[in-house]
């Protein structure tokens, strides 16, 4: 980035920031829990993502469709899906998409491991906790999507405040973040859950939300320098 932001380049980078905070913001209420009537509302009816990927804005205007009009018998239906994919219950669990970075990137295919505490050390630098009533471990994917938003924000703060820095370390920090966890096993965890899912709402989840954090990367890239 320049040595001195000029005040467009200010407010373009907090559009970015602010509307990737918003994409990430409704990806982890996704992961968070069941979807609900207001949020499946909310998410029908959202701002497109605007990328110049066209499979991008077609993975997210699936999303939408899928959840367009849909009543309370539909919902149902998706809680269940919901409940096979990321807990395996019910007659077809056998395939399971394990939502913690751990599963996926220890040696034993086991929670809590290295990624886990690598994960709770940066947060803890950061001053980020996630909310105390998810239950969930901090390397759950909705808790690292939960970091992404308030990195997106600290940002935005920023460089509201004029502080280049502190907005640069912010940007650079996303980027690190995304490459590091995220991308280190959300590609793995999106098969998985392709395949547990097999088609519908949540299949449509998994290949955006990889899709989204790829395009992000690029996105950060090119803001921050690779």
């Amino acid at each position: 980035m320049e040595e001195v932001m000029s005040a467009e380049l200010v407010e373009n980078l907090v559009d970015f920031c602010e509307n990737r905070a918003r994409v990430y913001a409704l990806l982890l209420r996704c992961y968070e829990k069941e979807l609900d009537t207001a949020f499946a509302a909310e998410l029908a009816e959202a701002a497109r993502v605007e990328s110049d990927d066209p499979a991008l804005a077609e993975g997210f205007a699936a999303l939408q469709t899928d959840l367009a009009g849909c009543d309370d018998g539909q919902l149902e239906l998706l809680a269940v899906v919901f409940d096979r994919v990321f807990f395996g219950m019910g007659p077809r669990s056998a395939q399971k998409a394990f939502p913690y970075e751990s599963v996926y990137t220890s040696e034993g295919g086991l929670m809590m491991q290295d990624a886990y505490s690598e994960v709770l050390r940066l947060y803890r630098a950061a001053g980020f906790a996630k909310d105390p009533g998810f239950t969930e471990p901090e390397d759950h994917l909705a808790v690292e999507l939960a970091f992404m938003v308030r990195l997106c924000e600290r940002a935005v703060e920023a460089l509201r405040a004029g502080d280049e820095a502190a907005a640069e370390a912010a940007l650079a920090e996303q980027r690190a973040f995304v490459r590091a966890h995220l991308l280190n096993w959300v590609p793995a965890f999106a098969r998985d859950m392709k395949a547990s899912a097999e088609s519908g709402f949540y299949a449509h989840l998994a290949t955006f939300t990889e899709a989204y954090l790829a395009a992000d990367a690029e996105a950060l890239a090119e803001v921050v320098g690779d």
